[in-house]
């Protein structure tokens, strides 16, 4: 996996900061701005951007789960 695709990874750690930063943002955060300037619009729209990418690469079966391929094909744990 490249250093850019780890970027991009659709990880629990990763949706949980983004909620977490989200919702901190709603007490702590500026005041709402456009669209392109509001913190909270920006993390919605990397959410957004990763969960796409993230089922794209599962329906293209790049999902980075080993197959069973890989490991030899089928093996009766001999």
């Amino acid at each position: 996996m490249t250093d850019s695709s780890r970027d991009d990874e659709f990880t629990f750690m990763f949706r949980l900061k983004n909620r977490a930063v989200r919702t901190l943002l709603i007490f702590v955060g500026p005041a709402q701005g456009s669209s392109q300037s509001d913190p909270r619009q920006r993390l919605k729209r990397e959410y957004e951007r990763r969960k796409a990418l993230h089922e794209q690469r599962q329906n293209d079966g790049q999902d980075g789960a080993p197959s069973n391929e890989a490991h030899g094909g089928d093996h009766d744990g001999e």
